[in-house]
């Protein structure tokens, strides 16, 4: 074999070598450049990335905490939105009323409608609560003999309406009926804030002259509460009182 073309196919041979050396050193220079430089604007990105989700995280722990506390407050009528009324107030308790003009103390238990979100104190030695559809109506332990008339207390509801137009409506009711008459119509604080109307029998002066209470509560969430108390004038400070004590204890529970 001859030496020209040797030296030629070894002067080749060192060219592609060469090439390929270059090429690797340029390879490792780019990743060099990336590590060294463009890490540095990613590790910039991450940073700001990472601190963006610290401040989210901030908020988030400030939001629970936030709610944490305003569970733990204990306000009654708060947790009333998620739990039953009766997991809330005592069951029974002892209360001082005045009746007839003596003080006595008196048990009275709870009573609750889950649907209208209310509550009342009962005396159930002498009455007992009868739930309807729409009318919830405190009635005596026992009937009343014949000869008396009716005395029970009523509680339901009006919705999308007014109290101004409640208070209109029942006092036209009274002005038709025959055998009522509006006597007063004012506001009050006790036993509940509330507008009250009150109709009396036209025969003023009987032991047996009906007597008719409506209160109607202020509009809460567009709907008004009316409570109407029914007895005799003979029961007024009898029966009267002790529906009077017991509204006492009404209760609407947003």
């Amino acid at each position: 074999m001859s030496k020209q073309p040797f030296d030629e196919e070894l002067k080749k041979q060192l060219r592609r070598q060469t090439k390929t050396a270059v090429q690797e050193k340029e390879a490792v220079w780019n990743n060099i450049n990336n590590q060294l430089f463009s890490s540095s604007k990613q590790r910039q990105k991450q940073k700001r990335i990472q601190g963006w989700m610290v401040g989210v995280g901030s908020i988030a722990i400030a939001f629970v905490l936030f709610v944490g506390i305003f569970i733990d407050s204990g306000m009654e009528k708060g947790q009333a939105m998620f739990q039953s009324l009766r997991e809330i107030f005592m069951e029974e308790k002892d209360v001082e009323i005045e009746v007839e003009g003596h003080k006595e103390d008196t048990n009275v238990q709870l009573e609750v409608n889950e649907e209208l979100r209310y509550i009342i104190y009962i005396d159930e030695e002498r009455y007992k609560m009868v739930k309807g559809e729409e009318v919830d109506r405190i009635e005596t332990m026992e009937p009343l003999p014949e000869r008396y008339p009716e005395v029970y207390m009523e509680i339901f509801q009006e919705a999308n309406t007014t109290t101004e137009e409640v208070m209109a409506r029942l006092k036209q009711d009274i002005e038709k009926d025959p055998e009522m008459e509006v006597r007063e119509i004012k506001s009050v604080s006790e036993p509940i804030e509330a507008q009250t109307i009150r109709s009396i029998g036209k025969e003023h002066f009987n032991w047996d002259t009906p007597i008719n209470q409506y209160y109607v509560t202020d509009e809460i969430d567009g709907r008004v509460f009316v409570i109407k108390q029914v007895y005799f004038l003979e029961a007024a400070e009898g029966h009267g009182a002790r529906f009077h004590h017991m509204l006492k204890s009404f209760e609407v529970i947003k």
